[in-house]
């Protein structure tokens, strides 16, 4: 400090007779100076000025106690008259000698703005720059003196160093309001109707990762073209910078119909999850990954299996070194015992003979072999942590034990046969494709992923979208799913993955579709309160276009005679009941009863368009459900149906085929209780359920959401046709549960 330049505050030389140090304060632009009483001169920089300063107030005079990171600075002494204007001083000049800093702060958050909807990524990003301003911002309004240049950028800082969630989500839903005005034209004009607001908001939401909860018949498809459009027209992506998953073929072929259809020029990426895996196999190894037979066909895959056991049987010698001491016989052989005690069909003095059958690949062998197929397959692909804990922990005698000895013997061959012949199956492309993308060998192109369904994501699948999200910082995923509707955990699907969304990819912007397009109140009230007894889904509350003025879900009873009931028995012997949700059950005529109901039903919706008798108006759709393939009509019985009423087009499905499906009227045949009943109420095998635990813990929670399905695919009414004699529980259920239903003749 030059010695010509005046101090700015000089301190009581009175002071300083009891105790006090400080001789004199001068502000320079780059810190403040202090001298001592003995001359002594210290600088500290405004760099590390900390705010909060302390004021002690006493009879004369007053102390001012400040900090500097870990130094410490008592101005003893000075006067009332100077001690307001000493500390506007201060902090003017601390300010003034931090500008540069803080507004290369403002300039940071002034870009984030003018951005538009911010992140919380990038929210939480722009928080943690500000933190170290946070004592300067938070008692910014008890200074009196502020660089003008200062006030506005200091107040911005001041806002968001201090919002909270819901200032962000008031400031995002402004953009997005903003938004949705500036594209209104593209959003009336998209469908042939304009989209809903809550489809609006759907399509212009920006988070890093965003949840799309739509309701059955609640225009998902249109959201997601919507989507694509936005992006597109508002210039926040290019067609080639967005990728759409779809789970199936026909799914994916839809999307790219409509997408040619709406946005003819857009050449946007959609794929199922097994192209795209192969697709970044093919990219990283150079060539197409050649895919196993065992993959595609489950009949070569029963086969394998076939081969193996009957090697492993017939010659221990096959095994490899660590398991050639294995006496696979014996094992196999306990095995087939429990197989036989756990099914509970026979006596105990008949069990030896039914083992040596099934040793001998007679009686039910082909069952059990079809079972241990698809254990295999389970475990090879929806093992967990948890899972193997479980396992763990049982006894060596248990059921469940033995199956994981067989099953951990056969996976070995079967995952030898596919390294040996350089080939894999399709969850071990998701599993490669998703290493490939982990470890930065394929470099995603794609800023934008959009899921469908994705309330049928697996784990391995869930995977591969994470990697991909989390490959550029500014990507966003964008997924539209209904847990309502998560049907397919016997596939491998999880819904765990969408109730607990961010768990898995990050904070989440949730938006509901709520207005179905599809069905009316009626069933709406009837569907939306079955499913959300299981308080584990989603909360929706689905508003409907369609009102109805009288309850639009009904309840007939049909009665087998005893001839009926046996061959209702003989049928459900001869049901698989290894695959319960699969499709390739036996194909039987429906009993005469349930067929008298239901051709009564169907003369009644025929008697109701006439008008289609005189050449007038369209056919009534009408789609007949069941929980099996074989409760359905045969396809003679139903072309008979449909020449019967040729005021009806009449199609004839699983419930679990369905998905995606509408009608005029929907007919469920069998509602009944029992181990082919609806719910189906077959016992799982106690492997498959340390595999595949019901997470909800409800009774019956994946049955409950495949009814769900099946009353919603009916725009006008739900004809439930029940068995008298042994009705379905959810049929009791809704009669006890003062649900909107009419019981009928």
């Amino acid at each position: 400090m030059s010695t010509s330049a005046l101090p700015d505050y000089s301190f009581s030389n009175v002071a300083q007779l009891f105790g006090a140090n400080c001789r004199t304060l001068s502000f320079r632009p780059e810190g403040a100076v202090f001298t001592t009483k003995r001359q002594q001169i210290y600088h500290y920089p405004w760099a590390s000025f900390e705010p909060k300063l302390k004021h002690y107030r006493g009879s004369f005079f007053d102390t001012i106690v400040l900090n500097w990171e870990d130094q410490r600075v008592r101005l003893n002494g000075v006067t009332k008259a100077d001690v307001t204007g000493l500390i506007d001083d201060l902090y003017f000049h601390a300010l003034t000698g931090q500008e540069t800093a803080i507004l290369e702060q403002y300039q940071q958050l002034t870009q984030v703005i003018e951005q538009g909807y911010i992140p919380h990524s990038k929210w939480l990003s722009l928080k943690q720059k500000l933190s170290p301003w946070a004592d300067w911002l938070e008692i910014l309004p008890q200074i009196n003196h502020i660089p003008p240049t200062l006030k506005l950028p200091l107040a911005h800082l001041r806002f968001w160093q201090q919002s909270q969630d819901d200032n962000l989500d008031k400031y995002n839903q402004a953009v997005m309001n903003k938004h949705k005005q500036s594209h209104k034209i593209l959003f009336d004009n998209l469908e042939s109707h304009p989209l809903t607001e809550k489809q609006r908001d759907a399509c212009v939401v920006a988070n890093d990762a965003n949840l799309v909860l739509a309701g059955a018949g609640c225009g998902k498809t249109s959201v997601m073209l919507g989507r694509c459009a936005y992006l597109l027209e508002s210039q926040q992506a290019t067609a080639d910078s967005i990728l759409i998953l779809a789970f199936a073929k026909d799914a994916a072929q839809e999307m790219k119909t409509r997408l040619a259809e709406r946005l003819p020029n857009a050449k946007i990426t959609v794929k199922t999850f097994h192209a795209l895996a192969l697709d970044i196999i093919k990219q990283v190894d150079g060539g197409k990954p050649k895919i196993s037979k065992l993959a595609s066909s489950d009949s070569a895959k029963q086969q394998f299996f076939k081969q193996s056991i009957a090697a492993l049987l017939l010659d221990n010698e096959v095994l490899d070194k660590d398991l050639r001491d294995e006496d696979f016989k014996a094992l196999f052989s306990e095995y087939c015992y429990a197989y036989v005690a756990w099914l509970g069909k026979l006596p105990e003095n008949k069990h030896d003979a039914e083992v040596q059958r099934l040793l001998a690949g007679k009686g039910g062998y082909k069952k059990l072999l079809s079972q241990l197929v698809e254990l295999t397959m389970q475990y090879k692909n929806t093992l967990t942590d948890k899972s193997k804990q479980k396992l763990n922990a049982l006894s060596d005698t248990h059921f469940a034990a033995l199956t994981h000895e067989i099953v951990e013997i056969l996976l070995g061959f079967y995952e030898a046969d596919l390294h040996e012949n350089n080939e894999l199956d399709f969850d071990g492309m998701i599993t490669k494709a998703c290493d490939y993308v982990s470890n930065g060998q394929f470099n995603s192109p794609w800023l934008h992923i959009l899921v469908d369904e994705f309330q049928d994501i697996s784990q391995a699948r869930a995977s591969l979208v994470r990697q991909l999200q989390t490959q550029h910082d500014d990507s966003k995923l964008f997924c539209v799913g209904d847990d309502w509707q998560a049907i397919y955990q016997f596939a491998g699907s999880d819904i765990a993955v969408t109730t607990r969304f961010s768990d898995y990819f990050g904070i989440t912007c949730t938006l509901p579709l709520d207005t179905t397009f599809r069905f009316n109140d009626q069933i709406s009230a009837v569907a939306s309160k079955f499913v959300m007894a299981n308080a584990e889904q989603m909360d929706k509350q689905i508003t409907t276009q369609s009102k109805a003025k009288k309850a639009c879900v009904q309840i007939s009873y049909y009665q087998l005679g005893n001839d009926q009931k046996n061959s209702n028995k003989q049928s459900d012997k001869k049901a698989n009941t290894l695959l319960p949700e699969n499709e390739l059950l036996p194909v039987n005529k429906l009993l005469p009863a349930n067929e008298l109901l239901l051709e009564k039903k169907l003369a009644q919706l025929a008697a109701n368009n006439t008008g289609k008798q005189k050449g007038e108006g369209k056919q009534k759709s009408v789609l007949l459900l069941a929980r099996f393939n074989f409760q359905l009509p045969d396809a003679k019985s139903q072309a008979a149906l449909s020449l019967q009423y040729p005021q009806l087009e009449i199609k004839a499905m699983t419930v679990h085929s369905a998905k995606g499906q509408e009608a005029d009227n929907v007919i469920v045949l069998a509602m009944e209780a029992g181990e082919h009943g609806f719910p189906c109420h077959k016992r799982r095998h106690p492997f498959a359920e340390i595999l595949q635990p019901d997470l909800s813990g409800f009774p019956d929670a994946e049955e409950r959401r495949l009814f769900y399905v099946a009353l919603t695919r009916a725009r006008q009414q739900v004809s439930l046709l029940c068995n008298k004699d042994k009705p379905s529980d959810f049929v009791e259920e809704l009669l006890a549960g003062d649900y909107a239903v009419t019981v009928t003749k």
